[in-house]
């Protein structure tokens, strides 16, 4: 039913005029765009859900970091993570199971954006210094965000994208970064 009522406002919103981005509660539901409380926000340009980043300790914190793992390649014990809240396994795979685990704002097929996927919400025109409309995703960090990308070439690497500058660069597993997890709204 959840599902169903989101598919019908994400119509609806691309219909009229209304902004692309909406905040969404803990619970799945559309809230006020002043709302002060929201766990994700649904782009209705992509029709893609983000995690919204918390200033408080917990898995949400805005400053733990992870290694890059999937389960395959990376680093699976983190050990070079220095905010992650849970102090071990601190890696992409760990956080994503955990956020599904959740069920992060009803959600449970959370994942690691792409590239394009996470270029899609840099803002070079905002009103700061970090590449970020700050309005929906508050407490990002000035630094880069894990893609679910590896480096073909190179499969010790995975791409990240920088909220300081923008596109894309390679950086290895084994260092950590910080993580914004999507899914899509259909």
């Amino acid at each position: 039913m959840r599902k169903a009522h989101l598919l019908s406002l994400l119509m609806l919103a691309s219909i009229s005029a209304s902004a692309e981005l909406q905040k969404l509660s803990n619970d799945g539901e559309i809230v006020a765009i002043d709302s002060e409380k929201w766990s994700c926000v649904v782009d209705n340009k992509s029709s893609l859900v983000w995690e919204v980043k918390s200033g408080k300790k917990g898995v949400q914190y805005a400053l733990n970091t992870y290694t890059w793992f999937d389960g395959e390649s990376g680093r699976d014990n983190g050990t070079f993570s220095k905010n992650c809240y849970w102090g071990k396994n601190c890696n992409t795979l760990s956080f994503v199971e955990d956020i599904n685990k959740a069920e992060l704002c009803g959600y449970s097929n959370w994942r690691l954006p792409t590239r394009d996927e996470l270029n899609s919400i840099v803002d070079y025109y905002g009103e700061g210094d970090t590449l970020i409309d700050t309005h929906f995703f508050p407490n990002t960090q000035m630094d880069s965000y894990w893609t679910s990308v590896s480096v073909t070439s190179n499969p010790s690497m995975a791409y990240e994208v920088p909220f300081f500058y923008g596109g894309s660069m390679a950086r290895d597993k084994t260092i950590d970064t910080f993580v914004r997890l999507i899914r899509s709204a259909d």
